[in-house]
């Protein structure tokens, strides 16, 4: 009997990195990404098999000395981001069990000789494990430099139990803003696995619709952001875009644009009225919160 993917890699998503982490990692190399100081959160095992990273490291034009058959394995990740031109790398645990270089617990804030400390903050699947996700994220946002990265791969979708929370696009587009000094510069949902397709998201603020999404397979979000500048964090509460819409509108207009009107039909033929409202459903259901819906996600290859 054939498994799908995902059942292959769901160890892959355990605080490591999998081949959609060390392709996503390549791709913000070759777009001028310079990971300098690394921080990882979590000391991140390694998911890939060496003769698969000499191969796709070879490919790239990256050294791979570190993945010969003779080498040592110590099967943690630090040899990847060496390979990618990290300077140094560390990492960030809430104990030292596995030799973190930092010992801190994500749920409580970050001390202040650790913040804007490093070129390249990288999660590799912790943060959906921390209950009080707002200050942890929080934290990893602070310990980037002006000009640094916070890159993060995380449950978005189906995955419920595998850690406490799932997230939506919208989250980090929200949260990595301009309003708190960041800017997401790339954002790609898969279905877990090696073998699946990228997609690239959408911001919903841009197309002014929510990104959401109706499957029935596990998904992650792969989300590169940018610290431009340095400001005070969290000033505003991040709010979906559609609702601060409404009431911006609201406001500047006094009339409620968005009032519930029921169809005409609905008094005459009330029977055809509920079963156009459950096609209508049905077609958002299919294409409109689907992978098909190109506005939303669209699909790119995994070395552009």
């Amino acid at each position: 009997m054939l498994l799908p993917d995902w059942v292959f890699s769901n160890m892959a998503v355990l605080m490591g990195l999998d081949i959609n982490d060390v392709l996503f990692l390549i791709a913000a190399r070759k777009r001028g990404v310079n990971l300098g100081d690394t921080l990882t959160i979590g000391r991140l095992d390694l998911n890939v098999y060496p003769a698969k990273l000499r191969q796709v490291l070879g490919r790239a034009g990256l050294p791979h000395a570190a993945f010969a058959p003779d080498a040592p394995d110590t099967g943690y990740a630090e040899p990847v981001f060496k390979s990618l031109g990290a300077r140094s790398v560390a990492a960030l645990d809430v104990s030292d069990f596995e030799g973190a270089e930092f010992v801190h617990d994500l749920n409580q804030p970050v001390r202040d000789d650790l913040k804007q400390r490093f070129d390249t903050v990288y999660d590799g699947g912790t943060l959906e494990h921390v209950f009080n996700f707002p200050v942890a994220l929080r934290n990893c946002m602070e310990m980037v430099r002006e000009g640094g990265r916070f890159i993060t791969h995380t449950c978005a979708n189906n995955w419920c139990g595998h850690g406490f929370y799932q997230f939506s696009p919208e989250l980090f587009y929200n949260v990595l803003s301009e309003v708190n000094g960041f800017e997401v510069e790339r954002m790609i949902l898969h279905v877990v696995g090696p073998y699946n397709r990228w997609y690239e998201v959408a911001n919903p603020r841009d197309i002014r619709s929510r990104v959401e999404l109706y499957n029935t397979v596990p998904l992650q979000l792969l989300v590169q952001a940018r610290r431009n500048r340095i400001v005070p964090m969290f000033t505003q509460t991040p709010q979906q875009s559609d609702y601060a819409v409404r009431w911006e509108e609201q406001t500047r207009t006094g009339v409620n644009p968005y009032k519930p009107v029921r169809p005409a039909l609905s008094k005459v033929l009330p029977g055809l009225a509920r079963l156009q409202n459950v096609l209508k459903i049905g077609w958002g259901i299919w294409h409109g919160n689907s992978l098909r819906n190109r506005k939303k996600f669209r699909p790119v290859g995994k070395w552009d």
